[in-house]
């Protein structure tokens, strides 16, 4: 039996990321968004997208005028996808890891969506990465980002699950989950006429206290912690938190 060929997170699963996650979680996203922008009264001129996939977001943003635009992501795949897509708003893109972020310029507004600080794996590493958002935004500016903060609602390993199927590709999932680390592997398999090939997706569920112990020392302020779906809900109770922090 051939074995897959083992890929960087979001290689293969780039070019049906949107069909299958992008499109179907951007409105919730873009909804979540534009309340808490209401309610805190956020004003910006720049952002920086950390995490930024395909570039919906950033997309959407040009579409509403916001005049400097970065999108941050690790995976050139996704990044070749939001050049595309973001063609003519003049957003521009850097190729890192969350863990080492250099921009350019500071910014008004850092986000980071779509669970992509589940990705960071331990404490430390959660803090190295909020130190290096408040370096990323100018004195007074924010930070918005979310992260899942209780185990999903998945058997202990799950059979692989079709997510997506034409007459080109098939696309499966299978996950696992480690009690002890707290962290999810979600391997996506992708087969088409080039072959088998798997990507590994490692994320951790941090609770809120996590994102509230890592704070301290980072030049961020928290401000908020909400319920991602319902901003009314308790925290407690929530499956998905955005937080609001302002570089102090």
């Amino acid at each position: 039996m051939e074995h897959p060929v083992a890929l960087e997170p979001y290689s293969a699963f780039a070019a049906d990321f949107d069909e299958i996650l992008g499109d179907r979680f951007f409105p919730e996203s873009r909804g979540t968004f534009e309340s808490m922008e209401r309610r805190y009264r956020l004003r910006y001129g720049s952002v920086a997208d950390v995490g930024c996939g395909t570039g919906t977001f950033l997309a959407y943003l040009g579409d509403r005028g916001v005049p400097t635009l970065w999108g941050v992501d690790r995976s050139a795949e996704m990044l070749a996808r939001a050049a595309e897509k973001n063609a003519g708003n003049g957003a521009r893109f850097l190729r890192q890891d969350l863990r080492d972020l250099r921009l350019p310029e500071q910014v008004d507004l850092l986000t980071c969506q779509f669970d992509t600080l589940n990705y960071v794996l331990t404490d430390a590493e959660l803090h190295i990465v909020l130190a290096g958002f408040a370096r990323a935004i100018r004195p007074g500016g924010h930070a918005l980002f979310d992260v899942v903060t209780t185990r999903p609602h998945l058997p202990d390993w799950q059979e692989r699950v079709e997510l997506a199927k034409n007459a080109r590709r098939t696309v499966s999932l299978s996950t696992g989950y480690d009690d002890d680390r707290r962290v999810q592997t979600a391997t996506v398999h992708v087969d088409d006429g080039a072959g088998s090939r798997s990507e590994d997706h490692l994320q951790r569920v941090h609770s809120v206290a996590d994102v509230v112990a890592a704070m301290p020392g980072t030049g961020l302020q928290l401000l908020a912690a909400q319920d991602f779906s319902n901003l009314a809900g308790p925290v407690e109770d929530a499956e998905r938190v955005i937080f609001l922090a302002q570089r102090s």
